[in-house]
């Protein structure tokens, strides 16, 4: 069992490494023109395409009305389009255009987050980024009851 001390030094650590990331993720988005919502919205859509604004909101654990602006933008600047649904003609699918998900790909190739943190890992061997990850998920799942 951890002792307080250990708790306080894990809590930092997380917390710090979390904060540096999302910095590097803000200035990621922002070189491409984007917030970090807006490229949440992308990932997902990406993965999940035909989702409702309703789902994007409940999966991303986002503000409804931030999810609606957010989208909004995204329509905007061409990246992402709204299709009312065939079964259900009050619902409106979104979905990524080709300019969006071009967008999202070069996101996730040239990220500053993901570049920096790819570094970072490479002082670790497999076994030890395997037991990192391992144990995050066990902490994860601790945390969400």
């Amino acid at each position: 069992m951890a002792d307080r001390e250990h708790t306080i030094e894990v809590y930092q650590s997380f917390f710090a490494v979390a904060r540096q990331l999302k910095r590097l993720a803000h200035q990621s988005a922002a070189n491409l023109g984007l917030t970090v919502h807006q490229i949440g919205i992308l990932n997902f859509l990406r993965q999940h395409p035909g989702q409702t604004q309703k789902e994007v909101t409940e999966r991303l654990v986002y503000n409804k009305s931030r999810v609606s602006l957010q989208i909004d933008a995204l329509a905007l600047k061409g990246l992402v389009t709204r299709a009312v649904s065939e079964l259900d003609r009050r619902e409106t699918r979104l979905y990524l255009t080709d300019e969006g998900e071009a967008l999202c790909l070069r996101y996730n190739e040239e990220a500053w987050s993901h570049k920096v943190l790819g570094e970072a890992l490479e002082q670790f061997s497999a076994q030890e980024l395997n037991q990192l990850i391992h144990m995050n998920k066990l902490l994860l799942l601790h945390l969400n009851p």
